[in-house]
């Protein structure tokens, strides 16, 4: 390590980091990585500055740069591990969903997270949410729960399914939208009986 060199770090920020640039395999750009893992943009600064001089990160140059893993560093897939499984499953999974560009919604209450996925279960992505969220349950003894929907059936069943709807309602919504449904008009009329 060279004077000019930061000494590695395994901050809480430094792992979410790593964890939510794991999931997008083109890149994040820094605003919306502050976003992701819910830290002030000039702390996640800091610490990808660290990151990247020890090589564990690699910055793509542009107007607006992105962030991703380094292909090459022979730690890299330990540290991943490691930023998956260290944190509260709850932490690390909300990380996940929000990064991960196949979850089209996202979506936490007490009783576990519902997830509307928006992609072919073969695709990159896909897999990584697939890999990251068992790597949580092999090694965590109690886990919340998590509802996996394609995000077609999703906007379906959110329309239909009350009890569904209500849930999600009552949740906090991690990345994306609630799909609007038509407003309920009240009981419903006989056959052939016009509005008034």
């Amino acid at each position: 390590m060279t004077a000019a060199q930061p000494r590695l770090t395994l901050s809480p920020i430094g792992l979410d980091i790593v964890l939510a640039v794991s999931q997008v395999p083109h890149g994040i750009r820094l605003t919306d990585l502050a976003t992701v893992i819910g830290s002030p943009v000039s702390s996640v600064q800091t610490a990808l500055r660290i990151l990247i001089a020890n090589g564990l990160i690699r910055r793509q140059a542009g107007a607006s740069p992105r962030y991703g893993l380094a292909g090459r560093h022979p730690a890299r897939e330990q540290l991943v591990a490691l930023a998956t499984v260290l944190p509260e499953p709850e932490h690390a999974i909300a990380i996940i969903l929000r990064a991960n560009p196949s979850v089209a919604f996202a979506a936490a209450d007490p009783a576990g997270f519902i997830v509307a996925v928006d992609g072919e279960p073969e695709a990159e992505t896909t897999a990584r949410l697939g890999r990251h969220l068992e790597l949580i349950r092999e090694t965590h003894e109690r886990l919340p729960a998590i509802i996996r929907i394609p995000a077609v059936e999703f906007h379906r069943l959110v329309a239909v399914d009350l009890e569904l709807r209500r849930r999600v309602e009552g949740s906090v919504i991690l990345k994306g939208s609630l799909p609007r449904t038509p407003e309920r008009t009240g009981e419903l009329r006989p056959a052939g009986q016009e509005r008034g």
